[in-house]
């Protein structure tokens, strides 16, 4: 083989190794706006969690689940009455070479607030996106949208409900969809269409999935121009002359490609409409209570007041999935941090320790912990490695 030859495929050979071997980790380009994807709604009407804890309980048991809009896995919520506040890691990064391409986890730090007070609407939407987690929950805000992304229809569910109630726990309220279409006015342009002859009636924009609207077959892009026998103008005057007080309407609508047909859609009853429970509501802060001066020697005081918690030294989580496929049953409590120093590290408790008791009794979540502990030596059973173990820890007397 010539020498020419001989240079030219090693030089290829290296350049084709090198390919294969190394390969570089692109981060997925953000995505825009939501609202600059397409989305198909579903028709949906909420179930109300009794209290707001339940509500906000909910969200936390959804934990790997649910990711923000950029991708991350939403790891804590947080809830009052101002406002939802969600925190999470983007992991999504897209890691190339010459023959094959898969996603690797990275890091990223993504925040979605939502303000209550914002909150213009709530749907049940699958969003257009090149991404694993395509329903979700869009949340309409006076001047933007966010919105939470899962897998499956179940779960974004899950979520609507919880968000529905923690927007009705604040006071405000939303309307929910009856017929489940969106119409806009006919135009000089839509006069194409077969059998219109002016500008006058509806266009419809959209219709959700599963709602009356589908079911009484009104489609994308018909022209409404008779509503229960009356003539329609334009969404203004339907909506304001013609759809209240109607418990279905036999729309008169004109396609592209067949001859004019009437569309029958009956509304839910009234009396279905969702209604949130009395006593779904933040609880009120309540005001500070003034500090009375004592009268009782310095000894004595100190002995009056009631002895105050331990401080355990650990962050809490909920366990993942996989986590409570260990535990059948029962409930717990993961430790994610340690304070160095701290109590729960010098009884020699691990990050990834599962807490299934404290003094006796089931921890069914990481905020209940507090209730159980007790003033000097709280003992634990612990989840570790498959095994079961019990930690006794500390008997210093501070707040919690």
């Amino acid at each position: 083989m010539p020498r020419f030859y001989r240079v030219s495929a090693f030089i290829l050979f290296g350049f084709f190794l090198s390919c294969f071997l190394s390969s570089a980790a692109i981060a997925i380009e953000p995505l825009g706006p939501v609202s600059s994807y397409s989305m198909e709604e579903y028709w949906y009407w909420p179930t109300y969690h009794p209290t707001a804890e339940s509500a906000l309980g909910a969200l936390k048991n959804l934990q790997g689940k649910v990711v923000g809009w950029q991708g991350s896995f939403v790891t804590q919520w947080d809830a009052d009455a101002f406002g939802l506040r969600a925190l999470g890691t983007v992991v999504e990064v897209q890691q190339t070479s010459l023959f094959f391409s898969n996603t690797v986890q990275v890091p990223q730090v993504e925040s979605t607030v939502i303000p209550f007070e914002e909150v213009t609407g709530l749907h049940l939407v699958h969003v257009y996106v090149d991404r694993q987690f395509t329903l979700g929950v869009r949340c309409d805000l006076k001047n933007e949208m966010k919105m939470f992304r899962v897998a499956d229809y179940g779960t974004a569910t899950q979520v609507y409900n919880a968000l529905a109630s923690l927007v009705a726990a604040s006071g405000r309220s939303i309307a929910f969809p009856t017929l489940g279409a969106y119409f806009r006015d006919i135009t000089e342009k839509d006069l194409w269409i077969p059998g219109l002859k002016e500008a006058r009636g509806m266009i419809v924009t959209g219709v959700m999935k599963g709602s009356p609207a589908e079911k009484g077959d009104l489609r994308v892009r018909d022209a409404v121009v008779l509503c229960n026998d009356q003539p329609v103008e334009n969404f203004a005057q339907w909506s304001e002359k013609i759809k209240p007080g109607a418990k279905s309407f036999d729309f008169k609508v004109l396609r592209k490609s067949t001859p004019p047909a009437v569309c029958h859609v009956v509304l839910p009853p009234e009396d279905l409409y969702p209604k949130p429970p009395r006593g779904l509501a933040f609880a009120a802060a309540k005001p500070p209570v003034p500090a009375q001066p004592s009268t009782q020697p310095p000894s004595q005081a100190a002995a009056a007041e009631a002895p105050v918690s331990p401080k355990m030294g650990f962050s809490l989580r909920y366990p993942s999935e996989a986590e409570k496929s260990t535990l059948g049953e029962r409930t717990g409590a993961v430790i994610v941090e340690m304070v160095t120093g701290g109590l729960a590290e010098k009884a020699l408790l691990r990050v990834g320790d599962i807490l299934l008791e404290c003094n006796g009794k089931p921890i069914p979540a990481p905020e209940t912990l507090g209730s159980l502990l007790i003033p000097g030596e709280n003992v634990f059973l612990v989840r570790r490695n498959g095994q079961d173990l019990t930690v006794k820890v500390g008997s210093t007397l501070v707040s919690y």
